[in-house]
């Protein structure tokens, strides 16, 4: 069809060309044997020539003439079908052309002209900005990095319609207000140009999977080695406490023992030392570390399937296949219902870890929204340079889904807000629709609780976008993972 558009727009030039050429041969011609005005006279003025008798103009001129509007006819008699026929393939080049340059356009926003690539980092893969933190009472408490999440999936979190209520009026009081109708410096056209850019860097579901599952693998070894007796996690914890004890008098000194000069210090020295001792514990427990971690999320779902067992013995009817979304949620009351499921303490884990997945920022963690400090890492060990003092803004640990952007979880708050675990389940699918209220009394919002499960867009923005168009974006998590986050956060 481009092919097409581009032929038919040569042969409309050409043709264009010829007629104007035309034009121009014929003011020249006229131009010249015109006679210069030397005034009017009653009979006939001298600059002008007789005209022909009727005779003469119905002879030869006539044919002439005729034979021409004859040929100019039968052109345009042939050129407008082609013409036509053309048209769907000028109209498809066109959609191209201006998604193209839209896209160009957008890309050259996000890097250069609103520099979203600061904080959200190349194609959208999720980076971390400097921002501070303040009390209550607005009183500075610690510049921290806060997290920004990837936004190379975040079409299969929210519609176009809810990221264009965020880039106009900015999001949790870090991203600033982009729009001119929440006062920032970007025009509509150039939020649906950032927005065209935004669908051309979507990853799929292959990647999406793959992201997901490594953060839960990141997650299941930290708590190993942690938590674990084996050889490799006690040899890893006492090189982290080396390294840590090494770490602090630095931190105190304020050295920088990436300088050659300050790397003579001898606590330079001891900490290069506890460093690489560090790295070869964690080296030479990685194989047996990661088959463990494989291992322990294999048993976690292995509960699952005991639910579903269980299930299917109260109910027979359940193991019929077109009753599976029914065996689900019969399966996920269970496994949301204290002691209703053996060895459920590490299935509610597992759901904790998908619930604070680190994986892209924090792009596929509930925790990112509904748990304070998260995006800032407010509970690890790290230096306030306001007044030199090396601690956590959170020493006691984070209040796991306590509330911040997003509201509590905990206290069997979810319990109250929805009646069932498949209601649950299903909100976390969809995510907040933009006015209308979810659950037994939650309000109609902006649509800034994303949805998990697989979208499609049906309100494309931007022009040059067929009113019947359709996107479908892949799933974030799947059915197996929103359950396990589920029968956490009911059990918060």
């Amino acid at each position: 069809m481009l092919l097409a558009a581009s032929t038919q727009r040569t042969i409309g030039f050409v043709i264009l060309a010829i007629v104007f050429i035309g034009g121009l041969v014929y003011l020249f011609f006229n131009i010249r044997a015109a006679k210069a005005e030397v005034g009017s006279e009653i009979e006939l003025a001298p600059n002008r020539s007789p005209a022909l008798l009727d005779e003469d103009l119905e002879g030869r001129r006539l044919d002439i003439a005729l034979l021409a509007n004859l040929v100019m006819l039968t052109i345009i008699a042939l050129a407008l079908p082609f013409y036509w026929l053309g048209e769907p393939g000028r109209a498809e080049g066109r959609n191209i052309d201006t998604a193209r340059i839209f896209t160009n356009r957008g890309e050259e926003l996000y890097v250069e002209g609103a520099q979203c690539v600061n904080c959200h980092g190349a194609a959208g893969a999720g980076g971390a900005v400097t921002t501070a933190i303040t009390d209550d009472a607005g009183g500075f408490v610690a510049q921290v990095v806060w997290k920004a999440p990837a936004l190379n999936t975040v079409l299969s979190r929210f519609s176009e319609d809810e990221i264009l209520h965020t880039l106009n009026f900015g999001r949790n009081g870090v991203m600033p207000a982009w729009g001119a109708g929440g006062g920032g410096p970007l025009t509509n056209q150039q939020l649906e140009e950032i927005l065209f850019y935004l669908r051309s860097i979507q990853i799929d579901a292959a990647t999406i999977a793959s992201e997901v599952e490594s953060g839960v693998i990141e997650r299941v070894e930290d708590m190993l080695v942690a938590e674990s007796d084996a050889d490799y996690a006690v040899a890893i914890r006492e090189a982290e406490a080396a390294q840590l004890d090494a770490t602090l008098p630095v931190e105190e000194l304020d050295l920088d023992c990436s300088d050659p000069t300050d790397a003579e210090n001898s606590l330079c020295v001891d900490l290069a030392a506890a460093n690489d001792a560090l790295l070869a514990a964690r080296d030479a427990g990685r194989e047996q570390l990661g088959a463990d971690a494989a291992e322990w999320i294999a048993d976690a779902q292995a509960v699952a399937e005991t639910a579903r067992m269980i299930a299917i013995d109260d109910d027979p009817s359940l193991a019929d296949a077109e009753r599976d979304d029914d065996l689900r949620w019969a399966a996920l009351e269970l496994l949301a219902t204290p002691g209703a499921v053996a060895n459920q303490e590490t299935y509610l884990r597992y759901g904790e870890f998908l619930f604070t997945n680190p994986a892209a920022e924090g792009t596929y963690s509930c925790a990112r929204c509904h748990t304070y400090g998260f995006s800032f890492d407010g509970a690890e060990r790290f230096t306030i340079r306001a007044n030199g003092t090396t601690e956590s803004i959170l020493p006691d640990g984070y209040n796991q889904g306590g509330g911040f952007f997003g509201p509590n979880l905990t206290g069997g708050s979810t319990l109250d807000q929805f009646g069932t675990a498949r209601s649950h389940a299903l909100f976390i699918e969809t995510g907040q629709t933009i006015g209308q209220p979810y659950g037994r009394g939650g309000s109609g919002g902006n649509g800034q609780m994303p949805g998990f499960a697989a979208r499609t867009e049906s309100n494309t923005v931007g022009p040059g976008i067929a009113n019947d168009l359709e996107t479908d974006y892949p799933a974030l998590l799947n059915s197996d993972q929103i359950d396990a986050i589920v029968a956490f956060e009911r059990n918060l």
